[in-house]
């Protein structure tokens, strides 16, 4: 069973191209097709296309099911969360393959290993973004407090609500249907407490 999810920008681009490559791979029709247009830096499962894709996977029925995207860069332009996503897929034994790269994260059901040999690269890697960000911030930090710009965060300040939900739509969307904390951890492959905070947010 096959969906395919493309994903453009909102400006001077479309996505005749993408759709022309999955043609040729499969079975294309309006009901397993999910287009984004959207810039890659919102994360995967911040973008209203993808979460109902992921719905729509995870809702139907039978085995071997794949996510067809064009490449891999289609999930996200962060690594971090192109990372996140694959893991989510697999922890719901969903396979992705990336006709650009010849990608394939699942075969008969268990972990590619060359797939995983790629994870881990793209990890190490990921781990060296996420330094290097850090060592910006701080930088950057260091830099606005000698100019007197920093003010830094309120104390006792916390995310609202809102944008709490905003961010984790699956973990909502399932905590709705009466999923489990645990059983809502291990689908989205988030953190107990993040799930408990959504969960004090929807007041369920």
């Amino acid at each position: 069973m096959y969906f395919y999810y493309s994903r453009i920008s909102t400006i001077g681009q479309n996505s005749s191209r993408q759709l022309a490559n999955f043609k040729t791979h499969g079975h294309v029709t309006a009901s397993n097709v999910f287009i984004d247009k959207i810039q890659g830096n919102i994360p995967f499962f911040e973008r209203p296309e993808a979460v109902k894709l992921f719905e729509a996977v995870t809702s139907a029925n039978g085995l071997n099911k794949t996510i067809v995207i064009d490449s891999i860069d289609r999930l996200g332009r962060n690594l971090i969360d192109i990372l996140k996503t694959i893991e989510v897929f697999s922890a719901n034994g969903i396979n992705v393959k990336s006709l650009k790269e010849g990608f394939e994260t699942l075969i008969n059901g268990k972990e590619n290993p060359m797939a995983k040999m790629v994870c881990s690269v793209m990890g190490s890697i990921a781990e060296m973004e996420r330094n290097r960000i850090k060592e910006r911030q701080t930088e950057g930090i260091i830099i606005a407090k000698a100019e007197g710009k920093f003010k830094g965060r309120k104390v006792g300040s916390v995310q609202s609500k809102q944008r709490l939900l905003e961010r984790h739509p699956i973990i909502m969307q399932k905590l709705k249907k009466g999923f489990s904390v645990r059983n809502v951890a291990e689908i989205t492959a988030s953190s107990t407490t993040t799930v408990m905070k959504v969960k004090k947010a929807l007041a369920l």
